[in-house]
């Protein structure tokens, strides 16, 4: 492990618990551990979710990486399920003062990736701090950083995605403040979940919880922000980073929409815009959000093809 920073903070005697769900990608499992045993800061414990992986996840995980705590589902929890299991396991121990930090297992970060955001919430009180996300294929372009919605359109804005890294740092703010946050390396400190709540496993089994989430935060008073000095090395292929991208299956077209783990799922969907959006926009947010996924996806096969 790299060298402990000592900072005169009382932020910095904070414990960071890291909950990564995990499901038979061995190998982006072993390459996210493997970075966050690098880190300066060192007051943290990763608690990984193993749902029900026949990879042989578990078994590396207890031989290479010992000091994680490794609880498991039966392959029904998903994202949503195997998160509150880890949120659940932290708050019978954590304290006010510390934070949960949630990840995927298809990233990787620098070894100061907890100091930063740490510096951050010192600065930030009563906020939810999120990371942006580097393209794994070209680590200098921005994937995504941060997301503005429109409730009346259902437009989701990704921010500065497709951009140079360092052009950004150079021209834009470091800290902005964003809609919604992804459940890929956001920091929350510990007394939101007994505010707030878990995420919403029932009616959102997988796609759309971490959103509602975070929504559900802010509209608690907490702030969302996006640090851009933090950030993640994401597979994009292999996660739901944009829905409208993500890959649709011709066969059995019409169960793309009902799949509960497709982002297609119109069921999942109505649940995301009844639980967050402005009871005014509800109808228009749902159609318009509907038209845009199967327009978007038809037409991105169209192309493809």
């Amino acid at each position: 492990m790299g060298k402990t920073i000592l900072i005169n903070s009382m932020d910095w005697a904070s414990f960071i618990y890291i909950i990564i769900p995990v499901h038979n990608r061995m190998e982006f499992t072993r390459q996210c551990l493997n970075s966050l045993t690098q880190q300066t800061y060192l007051k943290f414990k990763i608690i990984v979710i193993d749902d029900g992986s026949s990879d042989g996840t578990t078994d590396m995980i207890q031989k290479e990486f010992p000091e994680v705590v490794l609880l498991h589902g039966d392959g029904n929890l998903w994202w949503t399920g195997a998160t509150n299991l880890g949120v659940k396991h932290v708050l019978k121990n954590a304290t006010l003062r510390d934070y949960v930090l949630t990840m995927n297992d298809d990233v990787i970060v620098q070894p100061n990736y907890l100091e930063i955001l740490l510096e951050c919430a010192s600065k930030h009180t009563r906020s939810l701090i999120g990371s942006i996300a580097l393209n794994s294929d070209n680590e200098a372009i921005i994937e995504d950083g941060g997301v503005k919605i429109n409730w009346y359109t259902a437009k989701f804005s990704w921010l500065t995605r497709g951009r140079e890294y360092k052009t950004v740092m150079d021209e834009e703010p470091s800290v902005i403040p964003v809609d919604a946050l992804s459940g890929r390396g956001t920091l929350i400190p510990v007394e939101t979940f007994q505010k707030v709540g878990l995420y919403d496993f029932l009616r959102l089994p997988h796609y759309g919880a971490d959103y509602e989430f975070s929504h559900r935060a802010k509209k608690k008073g907490y702030n969302l922000i996006i640090d851009y000095k933090s950030f993640v090395v994401n597979k994009v292929g292999f996660t739901g980073i944009d829905n409208e991208r993500h890959s649709f299956k011709w066969n059995g077209f019409l169960k793309n929409f009902f799949a509960k783990g497709s982002p297609f799922c119109i069921r999942y969907r109505w649940n995301f815009a009844r639980l967050a959006c402005p009871k005014l926009f509800l109808p228009s947010f749902f159609l318009f959000d509907i038209g845009r996924v199967f327009i978007g996806t038809l037409r991105s096969q169209l192309i493809s093809m």
